[in-house]
């Protein structure tokens, strides 16, 4: 069995952290736009259908629905410690996760109790300034956590806005890794293209000694997003939240992933799953990976050896 590492690694969501994200997808007209591409598979996982839940939400409104969410995780979710079990069953070696509620003491917490399996990213608010380089710095000397993880669909900040750049300088300084969210998003609340992988070429040239890992995906634009890494010797890819079945699909827009994957880009782009919020058992992602049209060698790379470079001190 193939070793493999995840640098996005959902932890099993408790019944509260599921029921706040389809609240959102399902309920908030920002994020409306996720609620059939990700919320059927998400309510899945609490044994439910989106039908089912506009049917309570009609009949009892939010607080029918969470109580609707709630008790059907609480029949179907893993613990974690069941799940670290299984990750040892599948082959994966260890995986970078967080808090669903992106808390960083509450990921200190489950990093410390599994420190073999997993390491940790650092949710901070760059509109916090001084502050936020303090969180940062506290939670890599305090908490033990690995990586800072940068979303601008969050932060309503492109990666290279200057209100990220002591972020970016801390991060340097503190020896750790940056990832940043590059694709498309489906939030009304920011523009569309907030994390174009443009923004990213900028924060490379800025900071050359800082590892940057540009995350899920770069789709649609998946050509600019492979170029960051064929300029940039200190940026990484991964297509986190995107299956990757799609990269042997025609028309999809990933086919140019086989291409680079297996020439200049093959040290270069690394699996991260974020299987829950696919809402695909991690195996069936990492099956996906081996089926695809990749010599061995490019998978070794893609599912273990790439993000063990990385993550390299």
């Amino acid at each position: 069995m193939r070793k493999v590492i995840d640098l996005c690694l959902d932890m099993p969501m408790d019944a509260e952290a599921l029921a706040q994200l389809l609240c959102s997808m399902c309920l908030d007209p920002h994020y409306r736009g996720y609620k059939h591409s990700y919320g059927p598979g998400l309510a899945a996982q609490a044994g439910l259908r989106i039908e089912e839940l506009d049917e309570v939400y009609a009949r009892e409104g939010e607080e029918g629905f969470r109580r609707a969410v709630r008790e059907g995780a609480e029949r179907h979710l893993l613990s974690p410690a069941q799940f670290v079990r299984h990750l040892d069953e599948i082959g994966v070696e260890w995986g970078i996760t967080n808090d669903p509620g992106h808390d960083n003491r509450k990921t200190a917490a489950l990093v410390s109790a599994f420190p073999q399996k997993l390491k940790g990213f650092i949710f901070v608010d760059p509109h916090r300034g001084r502050a936020a380089v303090e969180e940062l710095e506290r939670c890599v000397k305090d908490y033990g956590l690995h990586a800072l993880y940068l979303t601008a669909f969050r932060t309503r900040l492109p990666a290279d806005d200057k209100r990220n750049y002591p972020l970016y300088s801390k991060a340097c300084d503190l020896g750790i890794p940056v990832h940043i969210y590059s694709s498309l998003n489906l939030s009304k609340e920011v523009p569309y293209d907030i994390g174009h992988p443009r923004y990213i070429d900028q924060v490379a040239r800025d900071f050359p000694g800082l590892k940057i890992m540009a995350a899920v995906s770069g789709w649609p634009w998946v050509l600019d997003f492979l170029a960051l890494a064929l300029r940039h010797e200190n940026v990484y890819l991964n297509f986190e939240t995107h299956a990757p079945e799609k990269i042997g699909m025609p028309g999809s827009g990933y086919e140019p992933y086989l291409f680079y994957g297996e020439r200049n880009l093959k040290d270069r782009i690394c699996f991260a799953s974020n299987w829950a919020t696919q809402s695909l058992p991690l195996e069936e992602i990492i099956g996906q990976v081996e089926a695809l049209p990749f010599s061995e060698d490019a998978k070794e790379h893609i599912l273990y050896a790439n993000a063990g470079t990385f993550y390299a001190s």
